[in-house]
């Protein structure tokens, strides 16, 4: 089923809807089951800096993390920039292959890696926004479903590889949440932190690349926290994007 995101300025756009499978009651209650399953190995495949799908692991305390890092930062009079990155239609980026090799190389049990497989295999869709439905049923062959209680787990799985050893990046600091990531950069200007976000950006773009997913443009935000009376001005570097062409990003001002 479709139904439309709110907000948006132009609903004749594709993506100004959302996705959601309609799901039998069984299936749900299945799919709870195993997710209870796979959550027993998480500590083998998710950092603690992934915020979602486990108990105890709230958005809230990805932000606090992240304003303890830009306060301690600002003691030490350095500055703190943080971009924000959204991974495009996440779920329906998942390749199913991809991921029974990274839960086996993660140890999860081979029943559930064969269980995920036979889930996702075979799965065809009818699209309806509640008044009228498609003609026929559509085979897919990539992706997992909008709306199973299983779904954000798997893409947390998925993506893990983007979120081991951050320091790869030459940032301080990267949380995600489920799609959603924060890379936070922290120097002696605000000038540095725009080349060191550059890079990270572009090297987390192509590794994102070869699991098939890519970072929404339209989302991206570079923010550059105050630090003591200065004030972030327009005229501080964006973020430049070498993989997919230069892009000019929102540059905010955020009280920290």
């Amino acid at each position: 089923m479709v139904i439309p995101k709110p907000g948006k300025p132009d609903y004749l756009v594709p993506k100004a809807y959302r996705m959601i499978s309609l799901l039998p009651t069984l299936s749900k209650t299945i799919e709870h089951v195993v997710f209870a399953r796979m959550t027993v190995f998480t500590p083998n495949c998710l950092l603690p800096l992934q915020f979602a799908c486990r108990k105890g692991y709230f958005p809230l305390d990805a932000v606090h993390l992240i304003l303890e890092k830009v306060h301690k930062a600002s003691k030490e009079k350095l500055y703190s920039s943080g971009l924000l990155l959204d991974v495009q239609g996440a779920f329906g980026k998942v390749l199913h292959q991809r991921l029974a090799e990274i839960m086996t190389t993660n140890n999860f049990p081979p029943y559930l890696v064969d269980w995920v497989q036979s889930y996702l295999l075979d799965r065809s869709v009818r699209i309806t926004d509640g008044a009228a439905s498609g003609p026929a049923f559509t085979t897919i062959q990539v992706g997992i479903p909008q709306g199973s209680p299983l779904s954000p787990f798997l893409f947390n799985v998925y993506s893990s590889p983007l979120c081991h050893n951050h320091q790869r990046l030459g940032v301080d600091l990267m949380v995600s949440y489920i799609d959603d990531y924060c890379l936070l950069a922290i120097s002696v200007s605000w000038q540095r932190n725009a080349t060191t976000l550059t890079a990270a950006e572009n090297q987390l773009q192509l590794e994102a690349n070869q699991g098939g997913m890519n970072f929404d443009l339209s989302k991206t935000e570079l923010f550059y926290f105050p630090y003591g009376k200065d004030l972030p001005t327009a005229d501080l570097p964006g973020v430049q994007f070498i993989v997919v062409g230069y892009v000019g990003v929102k540059t905010v001002c955020i009280v920290a």
